[in-house]
């Protein structure tokens, strides 16, 4: 009887050892997932001080900001960019106090050049509001961080968060106690504290915005996952007949990483489509001659030109 219950004991902790092992699995692959459908998706991260209540972007409150909330997003599994670098490759001018219109602009001349490592899908554009309180005894200090998420590739807004903590942050009242520098120290270090804090909200927020836009994790040529983003183009076929154009149309719709495909017009010599799709412009480029041989088109007689926003198919041989 003895020996019966131990051997009762040894089989139920295997049990439980088994369950702990599959629900230890479990996790790491949710958690390799979220990482890997984040993976591949370029994020700039840039602070804008238009309002001269901001912070400058060339204090030092600003950098450890933005070098805080960099990290949260690479953190989060996504590829940041920065904007100094960027700057410095395209010989960009970054001044302080720019208008955010000339912000917006700037990130979308550089993902107008042929230039992928500047080119980014999504920017985290923000501004700081410092805010010190004098009180009878002391100097109370508050900082908010606000701002937006836009999809670059539509220029959307797709978010925005705000982040002030409840809790105020005292300063010496003499100005010998404490200097200008020595409260912007303060503002500075508790400003990062805040941005930590704001990042990882911040992560989740993107996560949301990534899942809007159609993100999701895939395999690529090389067998690693990578993040695909639907991307809308102007789809133009130049000189096709119209039973071809609508077979290839259907092709194209019956591909895994096509989401849809809608006319925009239609004349005597050309069909323009509005065309999203989260794969790469070399996948595209296989769809498109796979689709036009399966159609019967002689893809010798065919011109394709590719680009970040167009596609242009023309049938050379009518």
């Amino acid at each position: 009887m003895e020996g019966n219950i131990k051997w009762r004991c040894q089989m139920k902790g295997k049990q439980l050892t088994t369950g702990m092992w599959k629900s230890v699995v479990l996790t790491v692959i949710l958690a390799a997932a979220t990482v890997c459908a984040q993976a591949g998706t370029r994020v700039i991260v840039t602070g804008e001080d238009s309002d001269a209540k901001s912070v400058e972007r060339s204090s030092e409150i600003f950098k450890r900001v933005i070098s805080q909330l960099q990290e949260s997003m690479a953190r989060g599994g996504y590829d940041v960019i920065d904007e100094d670098m960027l700057a410095v490759k395209l010989g960009f001018d970054v001044r302080t106090r720019r208008p955010k219109t000339e912000l917006i602009e700037t990130l979308m001349v550089a993902n107008q050049t042929e230039d992928a490592t500047v080119q980014s899908r999504l920017a985290v554009v923000f501004a700081i509001f410092p805010r010190i309180k004098e009180l009878s005894f002391s100097k109370k200090m508050e900082v908010r961080i606000r701002g937006d998420v836009y999809d670059l590739k539509t220029l959307r807004p797709m978010a925005t968060f705000e982040y002030e903590p409840r809790k105020a942050y005292l300063i010496p009242k003499s100005y010998d106690q404490c200097d200008s520098f020595c409260i912007e120290e303060i503002v500075g270090k508790n400003s990062r504290t805040v941005a930590r804090e704001l990042g990882d909200v911040l992560v989740k927020k993107l996560n949301i915005v990534v899942k809007s836009l159609g993100g999701d994790a895939s395999a690529a040529s090389g067998g690693s996952g990578s993040a695909s983003l639907a991307v809308t183009y102007n789809l133009t076929l130049i000189r096709f007949k119209a039973p071809t154009a609508i077979k290839l149309k259907k092709y194209l719709e019956s591909r895994k990483q096509v989401s849809s495909i809608k006319s925009l017009a239609v004349r005597e010599s050309e069909r323009v489509y509005a065309f999203e799709s989260g794969a790469d412009i070399g996948q595209i480029e296989e769809y498109l001659y796979e689709g036009l041989m399966a159609v019967g088109v002689d893809i010798d007689q065919i011109r394709i030109e590719m680009s970040q926003e167009e596609i242009l198919v023309e049938n050379l041989a009518m």
